[in-house]
């Protein structure tokens, strides 16, 4: 920018993730004049994620699917529990899943995905800037009447605008000093983070669509619970795409600590496990990435808006730790309901807080605060039984592998004493509530 030229556009978007670009493609085709700042060398530079949920987006961009660069749609779901040498695997799926909208559930490359859908809102006439750093916000007035007014670039020249749109990810200093300088509510609980640890392995096209059982346009999903997590919150994960696997893990990060384990360590581990050196054999590490994850749930999430401000997506706490395991679609539904919002404040000439609060009743009345709702107890359910994790995973393997082991015994003796020894060690009531407490989970 030159000297001294002060710019001026209707908002401004920190961060080139899913919310973001989701809030600036939405304002921009309604005509407003939007500008995103992308710290990271190219939108998706600094993403991990392999899955996306796609129902959102598809309403932004109908059949996006059709355009976008998608690794494979997701025909088939593994749960799979391991143990040492044992492993357990439910697996699900439908026909339907392989055909349109393909259950909204793609397997991706969020390098390349960001990219795309960074060059779909700039054609929509967003102004995406990348490499550039926000510092900090800038503000007007006191009290009840602060607002803000813009953006503190480094190295460059100040961004001003009727709203900012904080989307600056899980490590999100920018919103956290807001928060503190408009005295904005902050979560009932502090937030809490996962690390979230990828390896893109290339593999060729015909061994993955061997070893996976899939046809040229489908794809899976693993989920892994149990060794080698055994002692940690968290789960691995192997998601197939079309000559790439992504493989990796989501853990609390205060239980690696705990542990004293090292993010390769845990890596390394799965990958030594039978069941997963079958599937990643012959492979090649071409990329490894880590990227924290906000899991406190619910009751972390802080005020939302403020006089010329609205937050979204990872920056706000929106991610759905349940089972289902949702962020990417969360942060989309928030990013186009704050887009949503700001049109309808431009049309109002108004950008204070009480005409902000459209997105705070977007987001309860939609799918977004209703199920972050319903799973508020999950931290804490997660937190205070690592059993899920370690003890009851490894008792379910071993439970079916001794219950289907072929031997001259009686049917009725080998029954008797499998479920004998799934029972030893564990208390009545305890085995109830805990899984009365899993049941909150799904």
């Amino acid at each position: 920018m030159a000297n001294n030229e002060e710019v001026k556009v209707d908002v401004i978007v920190i961060g080139g993730g899913p919310s973001g670009l989701s809030a600036a493609y939405t304002m921009a085709r309604s005509g407003l004049d939007v500008v995103v700042l992308e710290r990271g060398e190219y939108a998706g530079a600094k993403n991990v994620s392999g899955l996306l949920y796609g129902s959102v987006i598809n309403e932004l961009i109908p059949e996006f699917y059709n355009r976008a660069p998608i690794e494979r749609p997701v025909s088939k779901r593994n749960l799979i529990f391991l143990s040492n040498g044992n492993h357990c695997l439910v697996s699900f799926g439908s026909d339907k899943w392989s055909e349109p909208p393909y259950n909204n559930t793609f397997v991706v490359s969020r390098a390349q995905f960001d990219r795309w859908f960074a060059e779909e809102a700039s054609e929509a006439g967003a102004s995406l800037l990348e490499g550039v750093v926000a510092d900090g916000l800038l503000y007007e007035g006191d009290g009840q009447n602060k607002k803000v007014i813009g953006v503190k670039v480094r190295d460059d020249e100040d961004f001003y605008a009727d709203i900012v749109i904080l989307a600056d990810g899980a490590n999100a200093l920018v919103t956290e000093t807001a928060i503190k300088e408009l005295g904005m509510r902050p979560g009932k609980n502090p937030q809490a983070y996962a690390l979230g640890v990828k390896e893109i392995i290339a593999l060729p096209q015909g061994k993955i669509e061997d070893r996976f059982n899939l046809n040229e346009n489908e794809g899976a999903a693993l989920d892994f619970i149990g060794s080698p997590f055994a002692g940690l919150v968290g789960a691995g994960f192997i998601y197939t795409g079309k000559e790439i696997l992504s493989l990796g893990f989501v853990v609390k990060v205060d239980s690696i600590i705990r542990n004293k384990l090292r993010p390769y360590d845990i890596i390394d581990g799965f990958k030594k496990h039978p069941l997963v050196k079958k599937y990643v054999q012959g492979g090649e590490i071409v990329e490894y990435s880590a990227h924290l994850i906000p899991e406190g749930g619910y009751s972390t999430i802080p005020e939302l808006i403020a006089n010329g401000l609205m937050i979204v997506g990872d920056a706000a706490g929106l991610v759905n730790i349940s089972f289902y395991h949702e962020g990417s679609n969360l942060a989309m539904a928030s990013g186009k309901y704050a887009g949503e919002t700001a049109i309808v404040a431009k049309e109002k000439n108004n950008f204070s807080k009480q005409t902000l609060a459209i997105y705070k009743d977007k987001l309860k009345q939609g799918f977004v605060m209703q199920d972050l709702k319903k799973y508020t107890d999950a931290p804490e359910i997660l937190d205070s039984n690592p059993a899920l994790f370690s003890l009851y995973p490894q008792k379910v393997c071993k439970l079916l592998v001794d219950y289907f082991t072929v031997s001259q015994e009686p049917k009725k003796e080998i029954q008797k004493k499998a479920i004998k020894e799934f029972l030893a060690g564990l208390p009545k009531f305890k085995l109830i509530g805990d899984l009365f407490r899993a049941k909150k989970l799904l």
